[in-house]
């Protein structure tokens, strides 16, 4: 060991050998401390992954509830469009004659109350003009019943909720059928309610292209056993109306009322009929 050869060999080899193990023991705890940093990483990144999953899906569910509340406004808005524009073809198919019917009535209810019609003609006029005064005056009210139930048979299976035009026309229409029907007027000239559905539906002719209300002259020559069930005490009330018309004063100028009220809605411009002639008694 004096050799000063072997001494150094000894000495470097030594060195070497602690070196080797330093090195062998900064490699383990690197790889502890590289595992320990993977691992922590990992579940951050699994946290992350799992948190995005969620926002994700979050993010997806929300979009879809919109996406579908969309398609269904778009739906409703489509279907209500279609209900509109049926509806009013509807009612540009039977709006003239509705008119008409409205017009007529009520005018007829005017002369009886303000121009003496039922003394003059029935119980001063000939048999002919007798019969003309009663059946007629009948007619008018079964004709308004008649258009009335038509558009409702056609408009009833559209869904019309957001259609403003059509629930003010079934408004003022109910108006029309509550005061036909009404107790509070007494029980002369009234109809129930299923006794009006039941008028309209016998007054409607389908036998043509488009279907149609009956018009006078079949109204006298084909008697129908089933409307005169009720209108022969329409018929009764109309002859004692032309004794005395005050005990039906209060229920016909209601109804005059409410049929002024419908040409107002459905001849906004007095187009067909001009306003002095659809003035409320």
């Amino acid at each position: 060991m004096s050799d000063p050869k072997i001494w150094a060999a000894f000495v470097s080899g030594g060195f070497a050998l602690a070196g080797t193990i330093y090195v062998a023991i900064l490699n383990h705890f690197s790889r502890k401390e590289h595992q320990r940093f993977k691992a922590a990483t990992d579940e951050k990144l699994a946290t992350f992954r799992a948190n995005v999953g969620k926002d994700i899906a979050r993010f997806e569910a929300q979009t879809a509830k919109e996406l579908a509340k969309l398609n269904a406004d778009f739906q409703n808005e489509r279907d209500e469009r279609l209900a509109k524009q049926q509806s009013e073809k509807v009612l540009s198919k039977f709006r003239a004659p509705l008119l008409q019917a409205a017009y007529d009535l009520q005018s007829r209810i005017f002369n009886i109350l303000k121009l003496e019609f039922l003394p003059t003609f029935y119980s001063n006029g000939s048999d002919l003009e007798q019969e003309y005064a009663v059946e007629n005056t009948v007619f008018l009210l079964a004709q308004f019943l008649g258009w009335t139930e038509l558009i409702r048979q056609e408009i009833q299976f559209l869904d019309l909720r957001s259609d403003e035009e059509t629930r003010k026309l079934r408004s003022l229409q109910d108006s029309i059928f509550t005061r036909l029907r009404t107790d509070k007027f007494g029980q002369g000239f009234r109809l129930f309610a299923g006794e009006q559905r039941a008028v309209g539906e016998l007054m409607i002719d389908r036998t043509g292209e488009l279907p149609r209300c009956i018009g006078f002259a079949t109204f006298l020559t084909d008697r129908n056993p089933n409307l005169d069930r009720w209108l022969d005490l329409l018929r009764e009330d109309v002859k004692k109306m032309a004794a005395d018309v005050k005990p039906y004063e209060k229920r016909l100028i209601s109804i005059q009322h409410s049929l002024i009220d419908l040409l107002e809605f459905l001849d906004r411009n007095y187009v067909y009929f001009p306003m002095k002639s659809r003035l409320k008694i």
